[in-house]
């Protein structure tokens, strides 16, 4: 997954609060169920709207004119339990359910809704880790433990990255070779340049 924006939470305060009061009404329900189905889950910014991730994006909420559209990014692959994906989508993966009202939202639904995107994501990423698992050699954990923004950006990096870095460390014969290649691996990841990009 790519970086999540750091201004992430600013910038969505901002947008729901400069919408119009019936889209706001629903957004921030929205939001505030997001957060009580799952505690851990962060805040992101992407095509001017707010996502919200968990290893990978679950879902985002977008405010239109007349309704708010509150999109699950893996949505094609959920029961739709209580029905309420829209019918008009020609998407692979993503559905989507509009609202024109606060009132629409039901909350019992949509926490069902919340709690099964949620769990897919966890299994996904399980099978996902059991066939393509990293390595990660004691000196970069050691290093990414004390820096959380290069710990951040290492973990939302795809996989063929992560393993092109640990590469990079591993292969180094010499222990000084070894700290060099670390401490550029560190402020790559702080600037969360892959290895091949220049600084």
């Amino acid at each position: 997954m790519a970086q999540i924006n750091l201004n992430a939470t600013i910038l969505i305060d901002q947008y729901i609060e400069n919408l119009p009061l019936f889209s706001k009404n629903i957004c921030t329900e929205l939001r505030n169920l997001i957060h009580q189905t799952e505690t851990k889950v962060y805040e992101d910014w992407k095509w001017n709207i707010p996502i919200f991730s968990k290893k990978t994006m679950i879902c985002g909420v977008a405010a239109f004119k007349n309704h708010v559209s509150f999109t699950f990014f893996h949505g094609a692959n959920m029961s739709d339990k209580h029905k309420l994906f829209d019918n008009n989508c020609d998407a692979k993966n993503t559905r989507t359910i509009k609202f024109t009202s606060a009132k629409e939202i039901n909350q019992t639904q949509l926490l069902d809704y919340l709690k099964e995107a949620f769990q897919k994501n966890e299994t996904n990423l399980c099978s996902a880790h059991k066939t393509r698992e990293i390595i990660i050699p004691k000196l970069l954990e050691i290093a990414l433990h004390k820096n959380k923004l290069a710990r951040l950006n290492f973990e939302n990096m795809a996989y063929t990255y992560r393993k092109e870095y640990v590469k990079y460390i591993t292969e180094a014969k010499k222990e000084t070779t070894r700290i060099t290649r670390l401490e550029k691996t560190i402020k790559k990841l702080e600037k969360n340049l892959k290895i091949h990009e220049q600084f």
